[in-house]
């Protein structure tokens, strides 16, 4: 099963459920952009959308509204020591990349384009713990979605240049 075929069965399970409050909202709209980045169809999409811009705006305009940022840059941070694995590195930047996206297909950019910036500055300053994950950035920052909105997706782009940053901020090198 492919990521965007796992995504639209999340979705759908997701959206047949129903929102009830900000939190399902914030969790249909995360699974939503990332299988609308991937290119799911209007077949999909058009009902979730619909959702989106009728009886589900309230919920995601008050989700957005009550997210807890801090918490984000805390799972970055929390992996800029060294010590973290690689998986706990790619969760933490799982976290930034579901929110960004759900933002996008949202219309709430400005809920979470700070947060993207400081992710991108962080990384361009500390690549050591993401270097690893380099080639998933440049396979990411590749997506015409993610080129669309590069200004909130930077943070791909910064692990995609992480092996390269490293090297050059090591004096053996």
């Amino acid at each position: 099963m492919t990521e965007l075929e796992v995504l639209i069965e999340q979705l759908d399970e997701l959206f047949g459920e129903g929102a009830v409050d900000a939190d399902d909202a914030l969790e249909i709209a995360m699974v939503a952009g990332l299988a609308a980045r991937l290119g799911a169809g209007p077949e999909v999409m058009a009902p979730v959308e619909a959702w989106r811009d009728g009886p589900g705006r309230e919920l995601l305009d008050q989700a957005f509204d009550e997210l807890e940022l801090d918490d984000v840059l805390g799972g970055i941070d929390a992996v800029l020591d060294g010590s973290a694995s690689e998986e706990d590195v790619e969760e933490a930047l799982y976290e930034v990349d579901e929110l960004v996206a759900a933002a996008i297909w949202s219309g709430r950019t400005d809920a979470v384009s700070q947060v993207a910036a400081e992710v991108a500055r962080t990384i361009r300053q500390i690549p050591e713990p993401f270097a690893p994950l380099a080639d998933l950035g440049v396979s990411m920052a590749r997506l015409p979605a993610v080129g669309r909105d590069w200004e909130l997706y930077e943070y791909w782009m910064a692990v995609a240049d992480a092996g390269r940053l490293q090297a050059a901020g090591d004096p053996a090198n």
